[in-house]
C-alpha cells in the first residue's frame, strides 16, 4: 500500500476573492457557506459579523479574532468593513510520518543522556503535545491533562497514533521496556486538534494553543504543517512565546526546495517557532526532510522507536518524529535555567548544535544537530542520575506492533524506476538550454513530476515527461527527476545525470517585447481598498502605472469588468493608441472612454461585436471570455493545463488559453477543481489575473 502525505496545499485561487475553506464542517445548508477566521483591528466585534449575515463560533480574545461562518459574498464584504485586519478562510492542516522497522538510535545521538546524569529529566516542566491526543492508557506514558478541540468527542484519548508517537519521543518513561523519552519526567499535556486520521482546522488548532497557554505549559510541540500562511495562528503563537512558551514545529515532508524560499511548511516557517528538520543514522538529510531559510535545527527523524496507541510501540519516519526531540531537550534547559527565555534557550540549542552540511546556518540542517547542551553549571540542585533503578516507570511492558497496519496519513516510500536522458541544447540567440526527456510511470494517480537541478527542486511539470531548462549559463548540471501523486506524496529520485554547456559567444537576445509602463507622478489610492484587502497589491500596483484606475476615489473591486474596460487595461499595457474616434459600432463612438482601444483591437482582429452590430462596451465579461480576449492578444494558447477543471472542456470559451493560464499557474480556479467559465469577473480578479500575467510576460 502506498504511503500517503497529509499536508494539503494553500489553497489561493488568483481568480477568488476568498477561497472556499477547506473545512466546512461549521457551515450551514448554504453550499456557498464557509468557515473563516476574521481578525479586528481593537477588539472583538460580534455586531459587525452578524450585521454581515455572519454565524458566531469560538472567540479568541487574546488575538483579536473568531469564528465565524459567512458565504464568500458575506466574506468579502466584511473584510472592507472599517476594523477589521483580516478574514482568512479555516484551512486544515494534518500530520506526517511513515512506518518503518529499525532500533532507536536518536538518544544516543543527540546525547540526551547526559543531561540525565546530572538528575536533569524535564521533572516539573510542562509540555503540551498539539496532535492528535495521547494514548492515556499507554504504560510507558503519564498524562497530566488534556484537552479536545475536534467536534465529535470530548477525549483527548489518541485515536490515530501519530500524537502518541511524538509524546513518547518526549517523555516516554519505562526503562525497564527501552521506552524512553528525552525528558522522561516532563508533565505531558494532549492537546487534541487533529482527527483519527490526523487531520484538523486551523479553528481547532487555535482553541487547543488557547487551552495550553490557560494552563501555563513551558513548552508547546507541533508535529504536522500546512502550506497555507494564517495571520491568526501566527498571532497566538506569538503571543504564547511573549508570555515564555517555548514553540517548536516539524519543517514538513516536502523535500529539498529553493533556498531562497524553501518548503518549509507553517507553522514551522514563523519567527516564535522552532522550525526541525530530520536528519538519518548517517547524519544525512532525510530524503523526505523539508529544507528553507527558516529551518532552525535538525533531529533524528528516520525510524525512531516510540509509544504508540493502544499500549503498543513501533517505529516512524517524518519531521514529525524529529520535532519531539527538539522539544524534550528544551524541556531539560528549561528545568535546569527556569529563568532563562525562550530566545535564551534557542541560542543554547544553536551553540551546541553538531554543525552539518555548509558552515553555519543553512537551509538543510539550520544551526545543525541536536546535542544536549552541558547543564553541569546549573544552579538548579538534582540529586542522583536517572534511571536510578529498574522501578522507574510503570510494570505493564507495551507490545511491539506493525504499525504499517493502521491507517496513518504518511510520507511518501513509492518506489520507481525512471529511464532519464539529457543534453544540452544552444539557442540562435547565444542563449543555452539543458533538454530533459524521461519515461513516463505507468500509475493513474501520478499527477506531476519534480524536476531537480543539482539537489535542489527547479521544476514541476505536469502532463509531459520533457522538460527544457533555460538560459543556463556554461558550466555542468547534475539533474533527477521524481514523480508526484495526487495526494501529495513523492517517489524516490531518478539516478542524476549529468549536462554539460560548453561557451557560446553568440551575445543572448534582450527580451523587451514586454514591459509595464512607467509609474505615473501622482498614482491614485482608492478608499475601497485597504492594505489588508487580498487583491492590493495588483491593484495598487496597475493603478501606478495608469493602467487600471477608478473614479472618484474608489476602485470598486467587486463591480464586474466590462469588454470596454478589459480592452482599455490591455491596451494601456501594450501602448496602443487611445486617441478617442468612432467606430463603426453606433454603441461605441469618440464620447465613449476607451473607443481608440476597442477601435485597435477590432482593426487587430484581436476582437469583434455581436450580431446585431453593436459592441456592447459595458456588458460584463465572463472568465472564458476574459482568457479567450488575453489568448487572441497575446497569442498564447496551451491546452493542457485544461484537465484540471471539471468544467472546462474543447467547447468552453477561452478553452486554450484557460489551459495555458493554469499550466504557468496564473489561475488556479476553485477549491471543487471548477474553473466556472461563465461567472463573470470583478475589477478585482481581473486585476490579480492580469498582473500575475503581465509579470509571466515580463519575466519570461
Amino acid at each position: 500500500m502506498r504511503q500517503r502525505r497529509w499536508t494539503i496545499s494553500a489553497a489561493a485561487a488568483l481568480l477568488v476573492s476568498f477561497p472556499a475553506a477547506v473545512s466546512a464542517e461549521h457551515a450551514g445548508a448554504d453550499s456557498n457557506e464557509h468557515v473563516y477566521v476574521v481578525g479586528f483591528q481593537d477588539s472583538v466585534q460580534e455586531d459587525v459579523v452578524k450585521d454581515a449575515g455572519g454565524e458566531i463560533g469560538s472567540v479568541w480574545e487574546s488575538i483579536n479574532a473568531m469564528e465565524a461562518v459567512l458565504t464568500e459574498e458575506e466574506a468579502e464584504a466584511l473584510a472592507a468593513s472599517a476594523g477589521i485586519v483580516y478574514v482568512e478562510p479555516d484551512e486544515m492542516v494534518g500530520v506526517s510520518a511513515e512506518a518503518a522497522d529499525a532500533e532507536n538510535w536518536g538518544l544516543e545521538a543527540t546525547n540526551a543522556p547526559a543531561a540525565w546524569e546530572h538528575g536533569f529529566t524535564g521533572a516539573d516542566v510542562d509540555v503540551a503535545v498539539i496532535d492528535t491526543g495521547i494514548s492515556t492508557s499507554h504504560p510507558s506514558l503519564e498524562v497530566e491533562d488534556g484537552y479536545a478541540a475536534v467536534d465529535y468527542t470530548d477525549s483527548y484519548d489518541d485515536d490515530n497514533g501519530h500524537g502518541t508517537h511524538a509524546a513518547g519521543i518526549i517523555g516516554a518513561n519505562q526503562p525497564q521496556s527501552g521506552l524512553m523519552g528525552v525528558a522522561p519526567r516532563a508533565d505531558l499535556y494532549a492537546v487534541k486538534v487533529l482527527d483519527d486520521s490526523g487531520n484538523g482546522s486551523i479553528t481547532q488548532i487555535l482553541d487547543g494553543l488557547e487551552w495550553a497557554m490557560e494552563q501555563d505549559v513551558d513548552v508547546i510541540n507541533m508535529s504536522f504543517g500546512t502550506l497555507t500562511d494564517s495571520r491568526p495562528l501566527e498571532a497566538m503563537l506569538d503571543d504564547a512565546y511573549r508570555d515564555g512558551i517555548i514553540i517548536t514545529a516539524a519543517s514538513g515532508n516536502r523535500g529539498e526546495g529553493d533556498t531562497s524560499s524553501g518548503r518549509v511548511e507553517y507553522p514551522a516557517r514563523y519567527g516564535s517557532v522552532v522550525a526541525v528538520s530530520a536528519v538519518d543514522q548517517q547524519k544525512e538529510r532525510a530524503y523526505f526532510s523539508a529544507s528553507g531559510k527558516t529551518v532552525e535545527i535538525a533531529a533524528p527523524g528516520v525510524d525512531i522507536v516510540s509509544t504508540y496507541k493502544d499500549n503498543t510501540y513501533g517505529p516512524l519516519s517524518g519531521t514529525s518524529m524529529a520535532t519531539p526531540f527538539v522539544s524534550g531537550a528544551l524541556a531539560i534547559l528549561k528545568e535546569a535555567y527556569p529563568e532563562h527565555t525562550p530566545d535564551e534557550l534557542r541560542s543554547m540549542l544553536h551553540q551546541e548544535a553538531e554543525d552539518l552540511g555548509e558552515p553555519g546556518r543553512d537551509s538543510r540542517f539550520g544551526y545543525g544537530l541536536l546535542q544536549m547542551p552541558d547543564v553541569s553549571d546549573s544552579e538548579v540542585v538534582r540529586d542522583g542520575t536517572y534511571p536510578d533503578d529498574e522501578n522507574s516507570g510503570g510494570s505493564e511492558q507495551p507490545e511491539e506492533d506493525d504499525i504499517d497496519e493502521h491507517p496513518i496519513d504518511d510520507i511518501p516510500t513509492n518506489n520507481v524506476t525512471f529511464d532519464l536522458e539529457a543534453s544540452p541544447s544552444y539557442n540562435d540567440d547565444g542563449s543555452a538550454a539543458a533538454a530533459l526527456e524521461w519515461t513516463a510511470i505507468d500509475d493513474a494517480d501520478v499527477s506531476s513530476y519534480y524536476v531537480y537541478r543539482d539537489g535542489v527542486q527547479h521544476a514541476e511539470v505536469t502532463e509531459e515527461t520533457a522538460f527544457i531548462d533555460e538560459g543556463l549559463s556554461s558550466g555542468t548540471y547534475e539533474y533527477e527527476v521524481s514523480a508526484v501523486y495526487a495526494d501529495g506524496s513523492e517517489s524516490n529520485r531518478s539516478e542524476a545525470v549529468s549536462v554539460t554547456i560548453e561557451d557560446n559567444d553568440s551575445p543572448p537576445a534582450e527580451n523587451t517585447a514586454f514591459q509595464w509602463p512607467e509609474v505615473v507622478e501622482q498614482a491614485p489610492s482608492f478608499a475601497d481598498v485597504n492594505d489588508n484587502f487580498w487583491a492590493v497589491t495588483p491593484i495598487t500596483e496597475l493603478a501606478a502605472r495608469g493602467i487600471m484606475t477608478g473614479s472618484n476615489d474608489e476602485f470598486r473591486p467587486n463591480d464586474s469588468v466590462t469588454r470596454g474596460q478589459a480592452l482599455a487595461v490591455i491596451g494601456r499595457f501594450l501602448g496602443w493608441d487611445s486617441t478617442p474616434r468612432n467606430t463603426d459600432f453606433p454603441d461605441v463612438d469618440a464620447s465613449y472612454f476607451g473607443s481608440g482601444y476597442i477601435a485597435h483591437a477590432v482593426n487587430a482582429g484581436f476582437i469583434s461585436g455581436f450580431a446585431d452590430g453593436y459592441f456592447q462596451p459595458n456588458r460584463p465579461i465572463t472568465r472564458g471570455q476574459m482568457a479567450a480576449i488575453l489568448g487572441s492578444v497575446f497569442d498564447v494558447n496551451e491546452a493542457s493545463g485544461t484537465n484540471r477543471f471539471t468544467d472546462v472542456d474543447e467547447t468552453t470559451t477561452g478553452y486554450d488559453t484557460i489551459g495555458y493560464l493554469a499550466r504557468h499557474n496564473i489561475v488556479q480556479g476553485y477549491d471543487n477543481q471548477t474553473f466556472r467559465p461563465n461567472n463573470s469577473l470583478s475589477r478585482a480578479q481581473f486585476a490579480s489575473v492580469f498582473y500575475g500575467f503581465g509579470e509571466h510576460l515580463i519575466h519570461n
